[in-house]
């Protein structure tokens, strides 16, 4: 059934793309999914507060270079779109010191190998305190091999409502440091559920458990993880090839995997909840409204049965295509590479919020990746 004329947004149909303000919202939405490259890459760069907000992206994804550049951009204040619009300072006067570009640009050296904690940590204690300087931070100190720092940092980000899948990583592995391996495979089982389907918590907390000098821990958190039968096979699969990282293998490996199998019951309860999983994917009834969207190969049925394709690969410069519901006319981006599915908003935002001039915060971008409903 083809989709109304009515139903397409004719924002996102535009002959030079969807405009700035939809681009805007699709790269949070992006964000708050974990795919901070992505976000990076469909983000506009027309305004200063633009600048800032992808200077953050770049330092969440990693990309030390980029996010140097964007902030030698910003503190320079000399082109177009990193100009200060502000007059209130007068033409004689400098603006003020940014805490929060100065923090990320103290972040940024640290991922080059050119910095070092302690000017991150000065750094941070010139910023306000919130969740999204906690999860700056603790990226920066689990670079470095700081567990001790790290952990106390991505639980607070968590309890913030971060939901980036590395500050459960952190969590535990520190649970695993001290010894409370149950915990860390419930952080970690946690992980998994978000995850991606190119994306391993388990390998990633195995690995920084080794990167800050944990090897032992490692080591016995993937065998436990193979031998707990209360995880799903693809789980314990995922700490057998963890385990097989750390040097893990012989008979002890061989006697954790069997203490899984020999639960039976629960093993014919798994196989029923995968068959009746699968049948619910051929399901066509729509679940698109307040969706948060779709993960792995058994989304396709639905997307290709219930949703039509607006945009084809690629949108936006991304590896992705627009998708419409017929019944509700809510769009939708399914990356092709990631094998995800993600909502997002097809209108401008009839209230726009903009970054306040004096850069002391994360932008309101960070809000979203945290968790906050921005308004429409």
């Amino acid at each position: 059934m083809p989709v109304r004329p009515g139903q397409i947004p004719p924002s996102v149909l535009r002959a030079d793309g969807p405009p700035p303000e939809v681009l805007r919202q699709w790269s949070d939405a992006l964000s708050a999914a974990g795919l901070y490259s992505e976000a990076l890459d469909v983000h506009p760069a027309l305004e200063r507060a633009d600048v800032v907000r992808l200077a953050e992206l770049a330092v969440l994804a990693g990309i030390h270079t980029q996010a140097q550049e964007l902030l030698r951009e910003l503190n320079e204040a000399e082109s177009e779109r990193s100009r200060r619009n502000g007059t209130v300072l007068g033409p004689d006067r400098p603006a003020p010191p940014s805490p929060w570009l100065d923090l990320l640009a103290r972040v940024a050296e640290l991922l080059a190998g050119t910095g070092d904690l302690a000017a991150v940590d000065a750094a941070a204690s010139k910023v306000q305190p919130s969740a999204g300087m906690d999860w700056i931070v603790a990226l920066a100190a689990v670079s470095v091999g700081d567990l001790l720092a790290a952990a106390p940092l991505a639980r607070a980000a968590r309890q913030g409502g971060c939901r980036d899948l590395r500050m459960l990583t952190i969590a535990a592995a520190d649970e695993a440091r001290q010894g409370q391996y149950a915990q860390a495979l419930a952080l970690t089982a946690q992980a998994q559920c978000i995850a991606l389907p190119d994306e391993d918590p388990a390998a990633l907390t195995v690995h920084v458990l080794q990167r800050c000098g944990f090897a032992d821990a490692a080591r016995a958190l993937a065998l436990a993880g193979v031998g707990d039968s209360s995880l799903s096979p693809a789980s314990r699969a995922d700490w057998k090839a963890a385990a097989a990282s750390t040097g893990a293998g012989g008979l002890g490996l061989l006697r954790e995997r069997v203490k899984a199998h020999g639960h039976r019951s629960r093993r014919r309860a798994e196989r029923k909840a995968r068959e009746a999983e699968a049948i619910a994917s051929y399901d066509l009834t729509c679940r698109c409204y307040a969706s948060g969207g779709w993960i792995g190969p058994s989304r396709h049925f639905y997307l290709q049965h219930h949703l039509h394709e607006l945009l084809p690969v690629p949108v936006a410069g991304l590896d992705a295509r627009l998708m419409i519901c017929r019944a509700t006319s809510l769009t939708f981006l399914d990356l092709v590479a990631r094998e995800i599915t993600l909502p997002v908003p097809s209108t401008p935002p009839s209230t726009v919020l903009t970054s306040g001039t004096d850069e002391e915060r994360p932008t309101p971008g960070m809000g979203v990746s945290l968790g906050l409903a921005l308004p429409a």
